[in-house]
């Protein structure tokens, strides 16, 4: 009888270039359809102090030093951002236009995003590799970060993780070339601390995962001693120049807000067992699974710092790009698993559960994050014709102007705002203050949409959003700096005549618009293609193997 040789699913490569194309093609379409649509020229809130009094002033009065790009803003250094920055305002003709910083943005974030798909697609089949694309495509093209792709000054958060994949990637790869490597860890990481406070967690990740490789015997060197030595240096000299301060007013509020972020711990069931297999199975140090277990401690890091200094913030839109990461790691890990332990029922039935929670989570937010993305783009336009309002006449009203709102609002509104102790703190004063108001009715019972929606109503309708800035006086101050006002775009003051590259016109808007829907379906196709390509080498299979069993059964 001859001896039957194993056949093996032909695993074709080349083709793996269409999904890279297919997910940036949707991905940026879909943020430069957002900003086209709803993103103004209008700096906003930090911009004016940070940005313009900070970079623009100085540069244009030649007293800009190098050391300012370092320095601290709030608990940041965002070294990375000053620099973008500046280069962009070059390229625009030395006009500030937010929406130049906007697709700047949106390139630098899908950049990153492909960089990470690269580092986790290794070991994939091409069948797992397009259920991967395809979900990390659905996850990010989702605008539920609208926070940080309509605002010029949130670059911080995309270069965190342009520079802490390759960070972590390098130490998952380290033994095998220890000066090659050794640069590019200093290099990411100083990069990483520099662009975001919490990039100071990027190197701890990068230590622990030495740390646990040393301790289990796998990778006990010369090199690797100092290497962490060196980390160990960057990490507390970064954690002492941080000083950050807490929302979290208790351990309660700290354990809200994980299990916000978290799902109750259930989403993040996946990356536990993961971590608990590595450590488990102790690849060698030159397994891709030591990248995913890194980026399993960077990202469990992310969640716990920030639900410690944000509280039951943490799921406020500008967290969710670091969040989703988590999301996307997740999905990653049982689908190798299921490659790994496909055979079982029960296991397909609970990945099938976790997918559809999710899709259908980022499904069910779309229409709330459709809602706060016109509230959003109606406040600008009010704070667009504020400020032109100003410059144009000087007239001191047009900062002054406030929402017609009730003495009730406004208290709600304040109790809102400054009822310490998260969101269950807040909701409790508000009702308090409703019953009141109204003795011997009872108050309706608010369930999750209703809680939301007075939240974004609350949002929305804050007086403060009449204007761009958190404080009137201040403001005037900032339009009334002749090297500010000059620099604006016509939109925002129409006494300036200077366009730079135009990206604010109406004309300009249509045609982002136009390229990202037309990069959007040519996306879609680009996958459908390569699930074409998928079902045929499948067929093929299948024809090979009814052969292959003719002949040796």
């Amino acid at each position: 009888m001859k001896e039957r040789p194993q056949l093996r699913e032909p695993q074709i490569k080349s083709s793996s270039l269409w999904l890279y194309f297919a997910f940036i093609f949707i991905v940026f379409g879909a943020k430069a359809v957002i900003i086209s649509n709803f993103g103004s020229s209008v700096p906003f809130w930090d911009q004016w102090s940070a940005e313009g009094l900070g970079l623009y002033c100085p540069l244009i009065d030649g007293t800009l030093r190098w050391t300012d790009l370092f320095s601290s803003h709030n608990e940041h250094r965002i070294f990375t951002t000053k620099v973008l920055h500046l280069l962009l305002f070059k390229l625009n003709s030395g006009v500030w236009d937010p929406m130049v910083q906007m697709y700047a943005n949106a390139a630098i974030h899908t950049i990153s995003l492909v960089l990470l798909l690269f580092f986790l697609q290794k070991g994939m089949t091409q069948g797992s590799r397009l259920q991967f694309f395809a979900f990390a495509t659905l996850l990010f093209a989702v605008p539920y970060g609208h926070q940080n792709t309509l605002s010029g000054f949130q670059s911080q958060f995309y270069f965190l993780l342009l520079f802490s994949f390759p960070f972590l990637w390098s130490i998952s790869r380290y033994r095998t070339g220890y000066y090659h490597w050794f640069f590019v860890i200093v290099f990411s990481g100083f990069m990483s601390f520099f662009s975001l406070a919490s990039g100071i967690l990027t190197i701890a990740a990068g230590i622990g995962t030495l740390m646990i490789r040393w301790i289990c015997g796998i990778e006990r060197t010369r090199w690797t001693a100092v290497l962490i030595i060196v980390l160990a240096i960057f990490l507390f000299t970064g954690l002492y120049f941080t000083s950050a301060k807490p929302e979290t007013k208790s351990l309660l509020d700290f354990t809200i807000a994980l299990s916000f972020a978290t799902g109750g711990g259930l989403l993040y069931t996946p990356v536990v067992l993961f971590m608990i297999r590595q450590l488990q199975k102790k690849p060698s140090t030159d397994d891709y699974s030591w990248f995913v277990f890194s980026l399993s401690l960077w990202v469990l890091a992310q969640i716990f710092a920030t639900a410690f200094s944000r509280g039951s913030g943490i799921l406020t839109s500008r967290y969710l790009d670091i969040l989703s990461i988590g999301i996307l790691l997740n999905g990653y890990c049982i689908l190798f698993m299921l490659q790994k332990y496909g055979n079982s029922r029960r296991f397909k039935k609970i990945a099938i559960i976790w997918f559809l929670l999710i899709i259908g989570g980022l499904v069910g937010i779309i229409p709330s994050t459709l809602r706060s993305l016109e509230n959003k783009y109606a406040v600008s336009i009010r704070q667009k014709n504020n400020v032109n309002g100003y410059l144009a006449s000087g007239d001191y009203t047009f900062l002054q102007k406030k929402p017609h709102l009730s003495t009730s609002y406004l208290h709600i509104n304040f109790l809102f705002y400054n009822s310490g102790g998260g969101i269950s703190n807040r909701l409790k004063s508000i009702l308090e203050y409703l019953e009141d108001k109204t003795p011997g009715q009872r108050i309706p019972y608010f369930n999750g949409d209703r809680l939301n929606s007075l939240f974004e109503y609350l949002e929305n309708k804050t007086p403060g959003q009449e204007i761009p800035y958190p404080d009137v006086a201040g403001l005037k101050s900032i339009l009334d700096n002749k090297t500010i006002s000059s620099i604006l775009t016509p939109e925002v003051n129409n006494r300036n005549s200077n366009k730079g590259l135009g990206l604010y016109t109406e004309h300009s808007k249509q045609v982002f618009l136009l390229i990202g829907i037309g990069l959007f379906f040519i996306g879609i196709l680009l996958f459908l293609f390569e699930g074409f390509i998928l079902y045929k080498n499948r067929k093929k299979f299948r024809q090979k193997l009814i052969i292959y069993n003719s002949v040796f059964l």
